[in-house]
């Protein structure tokens, strides 16, 4: 009897210790597990396709007396490994907090928790590069499936479709793979940076606001302030390390390559991100958040407008869909893209600018990346023909929008030269692009 007593209280023990917090100020991820959105995994940049709150294209129904006639969308590329030139130090840092793990004796997280991060394995390599991941091959296969199903009338001529690309592996192949399991073609993929990737060209935005560090004050601020101060304090307690092994770079190499990048390789969770708690990741996201806005969004006219070259190719595509020329063109690109295409052309309100101090009140913000423009995010112009008439419609991450946004149309179908109207399409100054981009001295980038 003693025996299965002291059974019975073992049992006991064990979970407790793994069910409730060393101490009041601890925490243990089983202690989340009734919550529907733990573990939270919008990594920003980092966030795969599936976790951003996508909607379904397949649910779409094609209004009544239309007919699909054509449809530019354009496509993140799928899950990526991270930038990979410093990325063996950032996993031998983790390698080094692995085996310090509980070196104060004093823990602040569950022994269950704290045995799985024990027993985490290295598993980065040399020969990694900013790729496409297994699970970024499974997001563009899984996309293609559902926009073939949706509107197999547009990929059946495979002669009216084209596809494009910037000339990166994860772009290329998520073109070929989406290609493949949408018209089952074989046709060479249209290599073409100066439409998708035109802001690497425009020496005005790259020197005013890519490598401009004044811009991203209120990042900075938010960064090197009083959260950040906390959560580093919060993470040496719970891991059971001095504080002098959590700094700033330590802190991002736990969120970015201990758990984040995980999550896209794979799409499983990492034991490493069992240190952060939802607030911690929330904190990330805003600090990301702030560079996102000022550089690609709403931060100046110039974050937006230098991707304008990307628009005009749009809105031609747009305007000369008909039933004898080619009807539809994907292009593969990247975030920013998407980003400043949703700035430009008014998908979404400005509800900026965002200050540090501002968090948390902003956590319920329209500008989020890692829900706006994560891995696999898209835009789709479908353009229908309703009684003789062009009428178009637009869908963000397979959800439709309500568009214009100050008076949407009731009937959801917008009739196409209203809507390029609305777009700029026909005000010869939306893309001077030549003159936007010089490096003339009396112009300046003006925020908004």
């Amino acid at each position: 009897m003693s025996v299965m007593l002291l059974t019975v209280a073992t049992c006991i023990l064990s979970y407790i210790l793994c069910h409730l917090p060393i101490s009041a100020e601890g925490f243990c991820s089983s202690d989340f597990e009734n919550d529907p959105e733990y573990p939270y995994r919008k990594y920003h940049t980092t966030t795969a396709y599936e976790d951003s709150g996508r909607g379904d294209i397949t649910l779409y129904r094609v209004p009544y007396g239309c007919e699909p006639l054509g449809m530019v969308l354009l496509v993140r590329h799928g899950s990526r490994h991270r930038p990979t030139f410093d990325e063996a130090e950032k996993f031998g840092r983790l390698e080094t907090l692995r085996q310090n793990l509980n070196a104060t004796g004093a823990a602040d997280m569950c022994p269950k928790d704290l045995e799985e991060i024990g027993q985490w394995r290295n598993w980065y390599h040399p020969g990694l590069k900013e790729d496409l991941t297994d699970l970024g091959y499974r997001e563009m296969i899984e996309l293609g499936k559902r926009f073939a199903k949706t509107f197999p009338q547009l990929f059946s001529e495979t002669s009216r479709v084209k596809y494009y690309s910037s000339n990166y592996q994860r772009t290329r192949e998520s073109a070929r793979v989406f290609m493949e399991h949408t018209s089952n073609s074989s046709q060479p993929i249209i290599i073409n940076d100066t439409i998708i990737f035109g802001l690497a060209k425009c020496d005005r935005f790259m020197k005013e606001v890519w490598i401009n560090e004044n811009i991203l004050a209120e990042k900075n601020k938010f960064a090197n302030g009083h959260v950040f101060v906390k959560m580093a304090s919060d993470i040496a307690k719970r891991l059971g390390v001095p504080l002098s092994e959590i700094d700033i770079n330590t802190l991002n190499t736990l969120y970015f390559e201990g758990c984040a990048e995980q999550v896209a390789v794979d799409g499983n969770d990492s034991p490493w991100c069992r240190v952060f708690t939802r607030e911690d990741l929330d904190a990330f996201e805003y600090r990301d958040d702030l560079d996102s806005y000022v550089r690609h969004g709403f931060g100046t006219e110039l974050s937006y407008k230098s991707g304008c070259v990307t628009k005009r190719f749009l809105l031609d595509a747009l305007k000369n869909i008909s039933d004898d020329n080619n009807a539809s063109h994907f292009l593969n690109g990247h975030g920013w893209m998407l980003l400043r295409l949703l700035a430009d052309m008014k998908l979404i309100e400005n509800e900026g600018p965002f200050k540090a101090e501002e968090y948390p009140e902003r956590l319920n913000r329209t500008f989020k990346k890692s829900e706006i423009a994560a891995n696999g995010a898209n835009l789709a112009f479908l353009v229908n023909e309703c009684g003789g008439k062009k009428k178009l419609q637009v869908f963000h991450n397979e959800r439709k929008l309500d568009l214009p946004l100050n008076n949407p149309v009731t009937d959801g179908t917008w009739d196409l030269d209203a809507a390029l109207e609305y777009f700029g399409y026909n005000d010869p100054n939306d893309c001077n692009f030549k003159d936007m981009c010089s490096l003339d001295p009396s112009t300046t980038a003006s925020p908004m």
